[in-house]
């Protein structure tokens, strides 16, 4: 506590507070908190619509088990892909990002506008490049730039994993997506602006051959495009009612005339023959019945339209 004696002006001041009821004696008064603020960055601001992430979530994951696939069955060994993070920032952010070497590669997103980025470590590149020359497929312990060889190797798989990748999005449109150039120097690859927002997909990698990292990312104004097309268009009532009847309408529905039913013994069954007359227990006189889905519907009679048999409707059963 502080030992400062109050001035004669400061004591006046301090009883007229009181007497007025500005400060009461006794009151404990808190120290003023200070506001939490929160960093915003307004060159890259969070402009993806939460529900449209979600539904990016959902197809991520579908990529995430169709690269496994792609990678097990063209390599002929397990492994595994996980979706691990979806980061959205700015195209500057995601370049200067990478550190190490990497097989960057760009795809055309046909036929969306503006391009698309493929990035593969570089260490699970050159083990999936001895996995295909007939290898065991290990990343080496010094990682070095492929080579033109090397690099139409890893062309090939990418390519088809693209393959995979483009079935994931069919529900949303039918993709066009190739690769158009590889490089290990990403930060030449200039695809989009610097300050254009970019949506960057992780996916881990892991199996027998080691562990890597694969990436995909995507320009957010193409993906806000492809999520805008995922939106279920809202009907009116009436209009919901005409769409259910129109597909009512077009059921096809297995329809059944029966003449008459009677009952058969194994062994009359078995020495029954050509010329045999099997008596029903439905008479003459009597209607056949009309069944759907083996629910007797109509009455009618047998009659014939032409060279076809035909039945006329005559009472609607109960």
């Amino acid at each position: 506590m502080s030992n400062a004696i109050l001035s004669n002006q400061e004591v006046e001041a301090l009883l007229t507070a009181i007497e007025s009821g500005q400060v009461l004696i006794g009151q404990k008064v808190e120290p003023k908190k200070d506001k939490k603020i929160q960093h915003y960055d307004f060159r890259r601001p969070d402009k993806f619509p939460r529900e449209q992430k979600r539904r990016l979530q959902k197809i991520s994951e579908e990529m995430a088990k169709a690269i496994g696939a792609a990678l097990s069955r063209l390599l002929r060994i397990s492994v595994d892909v996980e979706l691990i993070a979806i980061e959205e920032f700015s195209y500057e952010v995601f370049i200067n990002s990478f550190t190490d070497v990497v097989c960057a590669n760009i795809m055309n997103l046909k036929p969306l506008s503006g391009l698309g980025c493929l990035t593969v470590d570089v260490g699970f590149c050159l083990a999936i490049v001895d996995r295909g020359l007939g290898g065991p497929g290990k990343i080496p312990q010094k990682i070095r730039p492929l080579t033109l060889i090397e690099e139409s190797v890893v062309g090939v798989v990418l390519s088809s994993i693209m393959e995979d990748i483009k079935l994931c999005w069919t529900k949303l449109i039918q993709p066009e997506w190739n690769i158009e150039r590889m490089d290990t120097d990403i930060k030449s690859l200039q695809i989009a602006p610097a300050t254009e927002l970019m949506m960057s997909i992780n996916f881990a990698v892991n199996g027998d051959m080691g562990n890597g990292t694969i990436i995909l990312c995507f320009p957010v104004m193409s993906l806000e495009i492809m999520m805008a097309k995922s939106k279920a268009k809202k009907y009116e009532r009436k209009d919901e009612i005409a769409i259910i009847q129109g597909i009512i309408k077009e059921t096809e529905l297995t329809t059944s005339v029966v003449m008459g039913m009677t009952q058969l013994l194994i062994n009359e069954l078995i020495n029954l023959k050509v010329g045999d007359v099997v008596r029903l227990d439905n008479k003459i006189t009597e209607e056949i019945r009309l069944e759907i889905e083996e629910k007797t519907k109509y009455y009618g009679k047998l009659g014939v339209i032409g060279k076809k048999m035909a039945f006329q409707v005559s009472s609607v059963a109960d």
